[in-house]
C-alpha cells in the first residue's frame, strides 16, 4: 500500500529527526530505510569533505535529519533525502550495530 503524500508531509516533515538504517552504498551516498514506513531515503556524501566523508556499515543504525521528500507516481522513486551532521559521523558511538 502506498502512503499518501499528505500522510508523509505530516509524519515526516522536513527538519525531523529520524533513526535509520544504512541498507547500501554508492560512490554518492548511502541508500537508508526509514522503519514505519516504505519509503527509502538517501543521505548523500558529494559535499563532503573527504576527511568528514562517512564510512557506514551496512545494517548500521544513525540518526539523520530529513531535508526534502520526492514524490513519483512510481512507487521506487519516492524518496526521502536526509543529511547527518558530520560530527555525529566522526563519534562512532553514535553509529550502533543494529539490534535485533
Amino acid at each position: 500500500m502506498i502512503t499518501p503524500t499528505s500522510e508523509v508531509m505530516k509524519c515526516f516533515p522536513r527538519g525531523k529527526k529520524v533513526r535509520v538504517i544504512v541498507r547500501s552504498h554508492a560512490h554518492f551516498g548511502y541508500f537508508v530505510d526509514i522503519p514505519g514506513i516504505e519509503i527509502r531515503g538517501l543521505i548523500e556524501t558529494v559535499g563532503y569533505e573527504p576527511s568528514e566523508e562517512p564510512n557506514l556499515e551496512i545494517g548500521s543504525s544513525i540518526e539523520a535529519v530529513i531535508q526534502h521528500f520526492r514524490d513519483s507516481k512510481e512507487p521506487l522513486k519516492r524518496q526521502f533525502r536526509l543529511t547527518v551532521h558530520p560530527a555525529v559521523l566522526a563519534n562512532p558511538s553514535l553509529i550502533k550495530p543494529l539490534q535485533d
